[in-house]
């Protein structure tokens, strides 16, 4: 059964660490193959207002080709991702302590856009990752975002895309051994 094409949100973490070159580090590496996955694969980007400003203002030489060449392709999907207010609020109340409120508010136009595609974030950001899990407890709708760390070695993030980039509960906010 072929699979269906899945509209991705890709932090900026990842985009830019794709066009680093650091000797001691593999995240660019890993990073820069999951992008050429993304654009061999049927997958598309999503790219908000926000998202771009993002990646406009850490321009790498990769990052730039890599986005041209997904336009060219067809493989972008621009999406109004207006600000929502209600989940903003939610977060705010829910967050325990300055920290973690500023790190889920600087980064809820992620789950913004995942709502207006496919519901999947790319990031390797674990901390605000951390704290969207815990606030998913009491804020639903974001047990409804998959989110995959292409660095992580255990989530084969590759292997995952190439099967379609489907829902799989474990990797999705709010999940629980337990539950």
């Amino acid at each position: 059964m072929p699979h269906i094409a899945k509209r991705l949100v890709i932090d900026t973490d990842v985009a830019i660490a794709a066009g680093d070159e650091l000797p001691h580090d593999s995240r660019p590496k890993i990073c820069k193959d999951f992008l050429i996955a993304v654009f061999e694969s049927k997958h598309t980007v999503v790219i908000t207002s926000a998202i771009y400003t993002e990646w406009q203002n850490h321009p790498t030489k990769f990052l730039t080709r890599w986005l041209a060449s997904m336009y060219k392709k067809g493989k972008v999907y621009e999406v109004d991702a207006a600000t929502n207010y209600r989940l903003r609020n939610r977060l705010t109340v829910v967050a325990t302590g300055d920290v973690k409120r500023a790190a889920m508010l600087k980064d809820a136009h992620l789950i913004e856009a995942a709502f207006q595609a496919d519901r999947i974030v790319i990031s390797m950001d674990e901390t605000v990752r951390h704290c969207f899990h815990n606030a998913a407890i009491h804020v639903f709708v974001l047990k409804q975002i998959t989110w995959v760390n292409p660095c992580k070695d255990d989530e084969n993030a590759i292997e995952w895309l190439e099967r379609g980039a489907e829902r799989e509960q474990e990797r999705c906010l709010g999940y629980s051994k337990d539950t």
